[in-house]
């Protein structure tokens, strides 16, 4: 059975990534799919590179928006999409040949709904690792989501599902784990034991620069988007109201050390006293002198 596969790629200002990405999908062995590009305010060349692919192959297709951020382009590029199972790509990501192949290949003539993803190769100033794979066996597939995350570039979901359920845009951290968690509450989650794409981690990326200069704004957001789904009664089913202090106080307490690593001290002071809120514990308290030391250099981890 030949499937058409939607694939959403929101960019914005990636015109020095965005030409091996589209050509990792053209490259794909399996040939059914089409490419939504949705630029979200680039002001660099993006529309001009983009428009070289899109004269040469009918199965690309540009959509330029002003900037509203990554939910809100994958939205639009679902609501633009024309296939029953969608893809998702991040412009500095890449496919590897067999991606979509794979997934076809697991969906076989299975009609069900469900989210299905792939393994995911990260590239890290040229070293490359494998990301460890979600354990299908688990008996609770959202916490196997909350504690190991997918990345949009590994994912492939049932259009209905998409339609039902989309990216929030009320957030621009932690949007797409937010939308997989509310999924799995929901449906089925697979993961395909193959390494099927590549995830480029580089200085302009969203998870280098949060961790390089930590905003106060964002960490504010994250812990937002993480608090939200205790109003989903689906998801409460499947965690706890100390699941989500848990996780954030694991998140406030990375935010707390990248700060003050960074000699940013009244952002560590206000993260640390928002980690002591959420859940007071021995090794918040120790990190408060830290804050202060790191200041002066010590303690400072190269």
């Amino acid at each position: 059975m030949e499937r058409l596969f939607s694939i959403i790629l929101p960019t914005y200002n990636r015109a020095s990534f965005i030409r091996e990405a589209i050509e990792s999908v053209q490259a794909q062995s399996y040939e059914n799919w089409e490419l939504i590009i949705i630029d979200d305010g680039s002001t660099d060349d993006t529309r001009e590179i983009v428009s070289q692919y899109e004269k040469t192959d009918a199965r690309i297709h540009y959509h330029y928006q002003e900037n509203q951020e990554r939910s809100a382009a994958r939205n639009k590029g679902i609501e633009l999409s024309k296939g029953e199972w969608i893809c998702f790509l991040d412009s500095d990501d890449n496919y590897l040949p067999d991606h979509l192949k794979t997934i076809h290949q697991a969906l076989g003539s299975d009609q069900g709904e469900g989210l299905f993803a792939t393994g995911i190769l990260r590239n890290t100033n040229g070293v490359q690792s494998e990301v460890p794979f979600l354990d299908n066996s688990s008996e609770n597939m959202l916490k196997e989501l909350w504690t190991k995350f997918l990345i949009p570039s590994q994912v492939c979901v049932h259009r209905k599902i998409l339609v039902e359920n989309q990216f929030d845009t009320r957030f621009r951290l932690w949007e797409d784990t937010h939308l997989w968690v509310r999924i799995s509450a929901r449906y089925p989650v697979h993961q395909l034991n193959a390494y099927t794409c590549r995830q480029v981690v580089h200085d302009e990326s969203t998870v280098v620069q949060g961790i390089n200069r930590v905003q106060l704004l964002e960490v504010n957001q994250y812990v937002s988007a993480v608090q939200s789904l205790k109003i989903d009664s689906a998801v409460m089913k499947m965690i706890s109201p100390t699941d989500i202090r848990d996780y954030i106080d694991s998140k406030l307490r990375m935010y707390v050390y990248a700060a003050r690593q960074n000699k940013q001290l009244r952002t560590s002071i206000r993260i640390w006293w928002k980690g002591m809120m959420n859940k007071p514990s021995f090794y918040l308290i120790s990190e408060l002198p830290k804050a202060f030391l790191n200041i002066f250099a010590i303690g400072i981890h190269g």
